[in-house]
């Protein structure tokens, strides 16, 4: 295995905990990684049916029809029991099951007819007409229902029943795990109004809670995207090798424009710690680990580290071509310190503890005539409700090893949202304070 495909591999599975985009409004704290795919962030369920006030007057849902939507949760649990018992569950307090088993429910629930989806978004969603149907009743005015069903990785099913009447859209959700017999049990219940509830023209159906927004979940994105055209696995790959799990991740590679012949905006010293992961095969640098991984050393009285020159570049011009002498004027380096600075991700660094990004969609490719492969992108952004936040060409080429970084184009829109690059704001006051 080559050492490329090993960083890459390394990078995809550990950097999921940073940029989990979950995929249901009811969340429940999963304990297992996976592939990442565009996914969502969602909101925990209440214990009990929810009683948290509303502005938007809300019809109680009706005993019996309570009782209808806990039914055919257990029946849609039902469903995964035999490949639930016959699962390994390992040996912790928690279960985890694997991909492959959470894989072959989820098959199993759309084999049965239901509308479901895998809590981290790596399969596509089952059954998907009904939600499309729903949505586009939603976008004409009409009134209308729909459920769907979340799977976790511990086994758990959690209904999401949609309604649209008298021009208000709402949710009841059912979860349900397995008891202590093995015997399906709807363990919370809730009623939620919806503030935003949209089928896109690119297919992706976004809602919010009332309460929906940028600051309606503080470690997490307000809103809930379910992809319901099948995103191609020839993309979905592309989107993978090429830009990674952490795409948008406090480095701005994507989001400006640049090229050899001028590289613009683009800040090399964010994107070091990047591409260093990938280089070695480590998991992403930090602030807290980059001493004792990299070993790089700190700056007295600083959370700035330093880099070697021969190293900083080495790293840099594996992945773009770049001469070292315009890539030491265009960085910020001290030569009394013997190389570049760095400051790697920290907590209190952002206001709302971790950082939200967008996901890479790859939506159309091509070869061009020197053999290069351009890719064209939207940037989704759950944090912002919109499966298109911005537009951007990148252009890369393979190599014998790997491959390289040529250019990156993003279309000029006044609607943009383009990641704040916080790391680079930082760096620049802090290299201040020690010079």
């Amino acid at each position: 295995m080559s050492k490329r495909l090993i960083v890459f591999l390394i990078c995809l599975a550990l950097s999921i905990g940073l940029v989990t985009w979950l995929v249901s409004l009811d969340d429940k704290k999963e304990t297992s990684h996976a592939t990442p795919a565009p996914t969502v962030e969602a909101a925990e369920p209440s214990p009990e049916q929810s009683s948290e006030p509303t502005a938007i007057p809300l019809e109680p849902v009706s005993d019996a029809k309570m009782r209808e939507y806990k039914e055919d949760a257990i029946a849609a649990m039902e469903v995964t029991r035999e490949l639930f018992q016959a699962a390994d569950k390992g040996s912790s307090s928690n279960v985890v099951l694997s991909d492959d088993t959470v894989a072959q429910m989820l098959s199993a629930l759309g084999a049965a007819g239901y509308t479901a989806v895998d809590y981290f978004g790596n399969m596509n969603v089952q059954n998907p007409q009904p939600l499309i149907d729903f949505g586009n009743a939603v976008n004409s005015g009409a009134e209308g229902e729909a459920c769907y069903y979340v799977l976790h990785s511990d086994g758990t099913l959690h209904g999401n029943n949609l309604v649209y009447k008298d021009g208000v859209p709402s949710l009841t959700t059912v979860s349900v795990e397995w008891d202590d017999k093995g015997e399906p049990e709807v363990y919370s219940t809730g009623q939620y109004a919806l503030t935003h509830l949209e089928l896109t023209a690119k297919g992706w159906f976004i809602c919010t809670r009332e309460s929906g927004g940028s600051d309606w979940a503080v470690n997490g994105n307000a809103y809930t995207f379910l992809r319901l055209t099948p995103y191609d696995d020839t993309l979905r790959q592309l989107a993978e090798k090429y830009m990674g799990s952490q795409a948008y991740s406090e480095n701005n590679l994507f989001t400006c424009t640049w090229s050899g012949s001028d590289f613009g905006q683009l800040d090399f010293n964010c994107l070091f710690p990047i591409l260093y992961s990938r280089y070695y095969g480590t998991v992403p640098l930090t602030g807290s680990n980059m001493g004792y991984i990299a070993g790089f050393e700190k700056v007295p009285g600083s959370e700035l580290y330093i880099v070697p020159y021969e190293q900083f570049q080495e790293v840099i011009c594996s992945y773009i071509d770049i001469d070292v002498d315009t890539l030491q004027w265009l960085s910020d380096d001290n030569a009394s310190y013997g190389g570049y600075y760095v400051l790697g991700t920290a907590q209190e660094y952002y206001n709302n503890i971790t950082p939200k990004v967008p996901c890479p969609e790859v939506t159309d490719y091509w070869y061009n005539s020197d053999g290069s492969l351009t890719l064209k992108v939207d940037a989704v952004y759950p944090a912002y409700g919109t499966d298109c936040a911005f537009t951007h060409e990148l252009t890369v080429m393979d190599t014998e090893d790997g491959f390289k970084y040529l250019s990156n184009y993003v279309y000029e829109s006044e609607n943009n949202i383009i990641p704040e690059l916080v790391l680079r704001s930082e760096r620049k006051n802090r290299i201040a304070a020690v010079e």
